[in-house]
């Protein structure tokens, strides 16, 4: 949701695909909760196969911006590693108030199963006051499902952890616990030439009804 390639809520250690020149993918967020709108567009930019870059606007009550860079450090077999570090700016028409996560993502390839399946585990420290802890953990995990009838372009998508998208996210909300979220994701599909469309459904913040959400999200990447 924050713009960054990976899970619901918390990034990956992989980048975002691209062919010969730098990949930009657009995606768009439309969440329901607590009776509100929230409204997330994001811009990615894979310059190379180890670096991206994306922002994020969170719209409802406040407006927050989210710039987020992630370099790949190492990527052997199936297993990769990255460092990544998110600025945001919240409430920017009024507090402009600033913070920063820095984070280690590992992204690793496994069965489940005789399921082929993606796990991510991420370690972070969040520069902000007032934070129950600024230590972050998250885990995220991806498997295909109705491999037959879909032929592994549809995934279950699932991460948990004490971390959000931000540290004033408009859905989902890891205070005092932490949240988890679920969702079906369409991978990327070409339908014009170099161009490829996904789409994701999530559920967010299942076990809090403060937080508690539903998502949709559809993305258009362009891959020259």
């Amino acid at each position: 949701m924050g713009g960054s390639t990976g899970y619901i809520v918390m990034p990956s250690a992989e980048i975002a695909p691209r062919a010969h020149n730098s990949s930009v993918t657009t995606a768009y967020s439309a969440t329901l909760t607590n009776g509100q709108a929230v409204h997330i567009p994001s811009l990615t930019v894979a310059l190379s196969d180890e670096l991206e870059v994306n922002a994020a606007v969170d719209i409802a009550t406040n407006v927050d911006l989210l710039i987020n860079g992630k370099y790949q450090i190492s990527k052997k077999g199936s297993t990769s590693f990255a460092a990544g570090l998110l600025a945001q700016v919240s409430d920017i028409t009024n507090s402009n108030d600033l913070s920063a996560q820095i984070y280690g993502v590992s992204t690793f390839e496994n069965n489940i199963m005789d399921f082929p399946s993606k796990t991510s585990l991420l370690l972070g420290y969040t520069f902000k006051q007032n934070l129950n802890t600024n230590i972050n953990f998250a885990m995220g995990f991806e498997t295909p499902i109705f491999r037959e009838t879909f032929h592994d372009n549809v995934v279950f998508i699932m991460d948990f952890g004490n971390v959000s998208y931000s540290t004033t996210p408009s859905a989902g909300d890891a205070d005092d616990r932490g949240l988890i979220n679920i969702g079906l994701r369409l991978l990327p599909v070409e339908f014009l030439q170099s161009t490829y469309f996904g789409f994701d459904i999530r559920a967010l913040d299942l076990f809090d009804s403060n937080g508690r959400a539903i998502s949709l999200a559809a993305s258009i990447s362009f891959r020259p």
